[in-house]
């Protein structure tokens, strides 16, 4: 991959690590769009596209799993800038989640408004894939609260990178392996003494060079399946399309690592049983092929085994 001859672009979808990546591309030897980490920047992909034109050399974004995805902006809602929507917090974050939610279910035109609170959850990831809006944070642009799943999944399969907010660290392995040669002795070291199982944890990324980013000082829950039923249906209603796309970017990252610890590249485990064991659970929503819940060490360990030679 060459691309020092242009831009890697990054489209920011909020709350999706998005703040984490572009410090960590500006690490690197790119010259990276969006120049803030933060703000005015976090552009729908097609309309990152279109401004870069044929100056864009790479392609990229972050997904985040839809569930966890709807909490963390109900979180930055409410505890980010809190004096400046329109809602009034009285109980608990579970409470006052329900409360949030009950402003956007059922999706309809009388329920639109994002009520000052930086971010409409109704797909909001597949809206950033989709949307020719330059901001879609809302839906004041007319984009339906469903987008397209095909045109979803079309821009999702022509960005060159796509990293997942549940692997991080795992992302960066990747990425940096791909870049090789055109990336810093900073990056080669990392894929050289932390991409192996053992030698990293996830609690490092909150400390290791400011590379976890956080925007506001409250709780960050990262378990969201003992939820109640009725709060998770109304997060399941508002994330339809979002789930779908998520599902595919889930399976092709597992293709991605199984090819990234193969003989032929790193030959060594990056994706560790530490990581994928407590993700089984918050995860398994997601729809298997069969109907049946998804393992995420099921779809690791097969698509480890289309590896391996038979």
């Amino acid at each position: 991959m060459n691309t020092t001859a242009g831009i890697f672009s990054y489209a920011h979808i909020s709350k999706c690590s998005g703040s984490t990546w572009v410090t960590l591309l500006k690490q690197l030897n790119l010259s990276v769009f969006p120049v803030h980490r933060a703000g005015q920047e976090e552009f729908s992909v097609l309309w990152q596209r279109k401004k870069l034109g044929t100056k864009a050399a790479y392609h990229s974004t972050s997904l985040r799993s839809p569930r966890h995805h709807v909490m963390s902006m109900f979180m930055h809602c409410k505890y980010f800038r809190p004096e400046k929507h329109q809602f009034q917090w009285n109980g608990t974050d579970e409470t006052d989640f329900k409360v949030w939610l009950d402003h956007h279910v059922p999706m309809g035109p009388h329920n639109r408004d994002m009520h000052r609170c930086h971010f409409h959850p109704a797909n909001y990831q597949s809206r950033h894939l989709t949307s020719s809006a330059r901001r879609p944070h809302g839906l004041e642009d007319g984009d339906p609260f469903e987008p397209n799943v095909t045109a979803a999944n079309r821009t999702y399969w022509e960005l060159d990178f796509v990293s997942l907010t549940e692997f991080v660290h795992e992302s960066r392995c990747l990425l940096y392996y791909r870049l090789k040669s055109n990336t810093t002795p900073e990056a080669l070291a990392y894929l050289d003494n932390n991409c192996r199982c053992g030698a990293h944890t996830h609690d490092e990324d909150k400390t290791e060079g400011n590379v976890h980013v956080s925007h506001h000082k409250g709780t960050h829950r990262s378990n969201v399946r003992d939820l109640p039923e009725d709060i998770l249906s109304k997060v399941n209603e508002l994330t339809r399309i979002d789930v779908a796309i998520y599902n595919i970017a889930l399976r092709q990252f597992m293709e991605e690592i199984a090819w990234l610890e193969s003989k032929a590249t790193l030959g060594r485990r990056v994706l560790c049983d530490d990581v994928l064991k407590p993700l089984e659970p918050e995860l398994s929503y997601l729809p298997a092929a069969d109907g049946r819940e998804t393992n995420v060490t099921q779809l690791y360990l097969e698509a480890i085994g289309r590896r391996s030679p038979q």
